[in-house]
């Protein structure tokens, strides 16, 4: 089954437009976690672990951020580890690694190998802008979710994205249409698109096939809102998937913490279900 079909499963089974990302961040963790006599790797693996296992039912996907298990000496067999964790611990929830990779044929061949036959990735997130080199070999891995940075949700991202274009187009929006009409020939792209700025959602939503992922990026503690969220989903009320890393992980209470990141992610579930109820 492709992750995208994996995805669309967990929506309707779980009721949840949430993916829950898994962001370690060392001075973050709650100290009965830091004050373990373990390896960092070992306090990461756990506190990840515990909140996968607080959260599984909550969730249509996760997301793990690699740059935060790279500063790990053992930081890449911790994310194989978690991966792996995930998939037989919570059949069904796929994994996708944000790594915003994009490069050169030979690279992308070694990327590829990297991420889905070593760590076991039922997804991750790219960079589009070497072209076809980097996404024409994705396009080919069916089964897997390719995560594409289109209209992204960091506030100077408008400096390149932004730029209009001879035909009047923004540079996102022409990306766009390269991730729906080009490289999607294997039904396995989902375009970023930013809750941070002002767009014309219907207008967006028309563009893009009603069996086509979007992830809606910012929500959480980059500030985005939710407005707009309902005007993105399909006519199943379906389609749009949000991620909150911090705004889950890190609502850590001094006591009780793995019940604070399940009731931050319920919220967020909730409130996202209310916004569905807009449409």
């Amino acid at each position: 089954m492709s992750t995208i079909d994996q995805i669309f499963i967990r929506m309707r089974a779980c009721n949840t437009l949430l993916c829950c990302g898994l962001d370690p961040d060392l001075k973050k963790l709650p100290s009965e976690i830091i004050e373990k006599k373990v390896s960092d790797e070992e306090k990461v693996f756990d506190f990840l672990r515990m909140a996968v296992d607080v959260t599984a039912q909550h969730v249509c996907a996760y997301k793990a951020q690699k740059a935060f298990f790279d500063v790990l000496a053992g930081g890449h067999e911790v994310l194989a580890e978690l991966i792996a964790y995930i998939h037989k611990s919570h059949e069904g929830i796929p994994v996708i690694v944000d790594c915003k990779i994009g490069d050169t044929d030979n690279t992308m061949t070694a990327y590829i190998h990297n991420l889905f036959n070593l760590f076991q990735a039922d997804g991750i997130v790219v960079n589009p802008y070497m072209g076809d080199d980097v996404m024409m070999p994705l396009a080919e891995l069916t089964d897997k979710a390719i995560v594409v940075l289109a209209k992204t949700s960091n506030p100077l991202g408008g400096i390149v994205q932004d730029v209009i274009l001879n035909n009047g187009w923004p540079l996102w929006r022409h990306i766009l249409n390269l991730v729906v009409n080009r490289w999607n020939s294997g039904r396995n792209m989902i375009p970023v698109i930013a809750s941070t700025v002002e767009l014309n959602m219907p207008e967006i939503r028309s563009l893009i096939p009603n069996e086509m992922l979007i992830l809606y990026a910012g929500i959480g503690a980059q500030g985005g809102n939710y407005a707009g969220l309902y005007q993105l989903l399909n006519p199943e009320s379906l389609g749009v998937f949000v991620n909150s890393s911090r705004g889950i992980l890190y609502s850590i209470a001094k006591q009780n913490w793995c019940d604070a990141i399940e009731r931050a992610a319920v919220e967020l579930k909730d409130a996202l279900n209310q916004e569905r109820r807009m449409g």
